[in-house]
């Protein structure tokens, strides 16, 4: 496939169209998809040391435990947690919209929610681990890294599984084989 500005452009006005589909139900997904990413991340947590539990709350916030007792550590307030979901509208525009025919868009679009409710289980774990140690010890460098880059990687890691998902639409075998022009 050849890559050309006609392309580019249905491809800019198609993510579009579908980007502000998906911001709309953006608000009904979310509670559902926020439960079912921390009940993922629940699972890992509850394996470390101290054993930990985090549970949504109304305002789309998490509440940190320490299990076994439950007992509330520390809220991660919900404006914050923003940030690392909306790519929940994003990647689906962005695969949707990639030129591809239908059934293939929808199973690139399988794969790559599958993979960003993982991104997302891991990211729950690495702010809930990175916030306590950030707590304890805020110099830590190595933790203000991770809740950096965790906190506010939200839309690159929907852009780095699009990229990885969809870069052969991008730059075919051809291309690469002979140089891209």
């Amino acid at each position: 496939m050849r890559l050309s500005a006609r392309r580019l452009v249905v491809f800019g006005a198609q993510f579009l169209i579908f980007f502000v589909a998906f911001l709309l139900f953006y608000p009904v997904l979310l509670p559902i998809y926020n439960g079912l990413a921390l009940s993922l991340a629940n699972v890992v947590l509850a394996h470390y040391s101290p054993p930990l539990y985090v549970q949504t709350t109304a305002d789309h916030s998490w509440m940190i435990y320490r299990l076994p007792e439950k007992r509330p550590l520390f809220t991660l307030e919900g404006s914050y947690l923003s940030l690392i979901y909306l790519n929940l509208a994003l990647l689906p525009a962005l695969i949707l919209a990639t030129p591809l025919p239908s059934q293939q868009r929808l199973k690139l679009l399988g794969w790559g929610m599958a993979a960003l409710l993982g991104v997302h289980a891991l990211s729950a774990i690495a702010l809930t681990r990175a916030e306590i140690c950030v707590h304890y010890d805020p110099g830590n460098m190595g933790c203000n890294v991770v809740e950096g880059i965790f906190g506010t990687g939200g839309q690159l890691f929907a852009v780095a599984l699009w990229a990885v998902l969809t870069w052969r639409v991008w730059l075919p075998m051809k291309a690469l084989k002979r140089g891209i022009p």
